[in-house]
């Protein structure tokens, strides 16, 4: 028997499963286990719109991220999830399956080597029973053990780091589904705290923020931001719970985990160096095997009392920066007000005309240069020295341009109302655009 140490964190961070949602201003709400009539005991529910992640799906992404099979027990030794079985399976394997419980005599064997005990993962040799060695990962909510995975070592090349934070990864989310599925409150006093920001209920929520202000270093103004951060749909359970999980630990005051909305992990926390900030956000999440699509953060204000507008405004953020690549990697909301406000428009393309006939005109313009020099006018705020700057053109080059722009379009130009929302039009026009609603 040894331990195998170094890379386990024994004192667990919070975890969900996915959600899919819609990312620009959902309507979120965070269920709470008793009140979802009908759904399985492994089952744990997540922000609305989205189900929910069991735990026979969390051992079959870990097999496949580690190439063996995998199987996971409650502190009784009885089986609760197993992956499928490869060439690795032994008699123990098969009678374990065949009656869902470790052995008696091999459970025997396994207790007294501290299995049931230990807070580390431990290799324990079955040889005197005609099997495999095991590499046994325990999982526990605090003080309180929940379970344990199981691993044949015997045949397969050392595990890797990648493949050690998948594991921690792992129990991680199995630490919160074993917790709902047996009704057990084993988290810490901060976690319950950050994890109640975006309860369903509105007077928790505030409680919870008032508690984090006053006992969690978390500041009532703009210095505390929610960061959303959105990955692909597709990323496996384990693989963004590794990435919350490391944020967390390396980015102390600036990274608390508080949840998921919709394909964003959230995140609140001090604002600090934004460049920084993304610059951790991108390494971890590549260490993790997560693919990132951007980071929107909003800020909250003196007056907010609820974190849960925060965490959408940081939502529809993430959502902004992942339609207009130009605006990089990341953004503030207060940064892109005006893009957060053509998000919230009812999509549909054939309004746009409603809105503006001279923007609908520029957009279906067969020559594009009208619409350019349209906008950039517009975005000059009629300054023709900086346009022509923009443009690289002559004045009288500008000036063409303009006396030979559609009626609508001059009409428009010429009326306040009209060329405001020419503007706002044709800014829409370019979110649909990025969006694919118009092609």
């Amino acid at each position: 028997m040894s331990a195998d140490s170094g890379w386990y964190n024994a004192d667990l961070f919070p975890a969900g499963g996915p959600s899919i949602a819609s990312l620009v201003w959902p309507e979120q709400t965070q269920a709470p286990v008793e009140h979802r009539a009908g759904i399985r005991s492994d089952l744990i529910p997540l922000p609305a719109g989205g189900g929910a992640t069991s735990l026979q799906d969390l051992v079959d992404e870990l097999s496949d991220a580690l190439g063996r099979s995998v199987m996971m027990q409650d502190t009784d030794f009885r089986l609760v999830a197993a992956s499928a079985q490869g060439d690795d399976i032994d008699d123990l394997q098969v009678r374990t399956l065949l009656t869902r419980m470790t052995p008696e005599v091999e459970r025997e064997w396994a207790e007294q080597r501290g299995v049931s005990r230990t807070r580390h993962p431990l290799t324990v040799d079955f040889a005197e029973f005609g099997a495999h060695e095991r590499f046994i990962i325990p999982i526990w909510g605090d003080d309180e053990p929940l379970g344990t995975i199981w691993l044949i070592k015997t045949g397969f090349s050392p595990l890797k780091e990648d493949e050690f934070r998948a594991i921690d990864a792992t129990v991680t989310v199995a630490s919160s589904l074993l917790q709902a599925r047996s009704g057990g409150t084993a988290r810490n006093a901060r976690e319950s705290v950050f994890r109640s920001l975006l309860a369903s209920d509105p007077a928790s929520r505030r409680e919870a923020l008032a508690t984090a202000v006053r006992s969690h270093g978390i500041a009532r103004g703009p210095e505390t931001v929610v960061r959303a951060i959105t990955v692909a749909e597709d990323a496996p359970v384990i693989h963004r719970a590794a990435l919350g999980q490391a944020l967390e630990s390396t980015a102390r005051q600036a990274l608390f985990y508080i949840g998921e909305l919709g394909a964003a992990l959230l995140f609140v926390g001090r604002h600090g160096v934004p460049e920084n900030t993304d610059a951790l956000i991108a390494s971890e999440a590549a260490r993790a095997g997560v693919t990132l699509k951007a980071i929107g953060s909003a800020a909250l204000s003196a007056d907010e009392t609820d974190l849960l507008p925060v965490a959408v405004r940081a939502v529809a953020t993430a959502a902004v920066v992942e339609m207009l690549p130009e605006l990089g990697l990341s953004a503030l909301a207060d940064d892109v007000g005006p893009w957060l406000f053509l998000a919230d428009v009812l999509v549909d393309p054939e309004r746009l005309q409603w809105y503006s006939p001279a923007a609908h005109t520029l957009i279906h313009d067969p020559d594009p240069i009208r619409r350019h020099t349209v906008e950039v006018l517009l975005d000059s705020a009629n300054h023709v020295r900086d346009v022509c700057e923009t443009l690289h053109i002559h004045r009288t080059t500008l000036y063409y341009r303009l006396e030979n722009m559609p009626a609508v379009v001059k009409e428009a130009l010429n009326d306040g109302m009209q060329r405001s929302a020419l503007h706002l039009a044709l800014k829409l026009a370019r979110y649909w655009e990025s969006a694919g609603h118009i092609r």
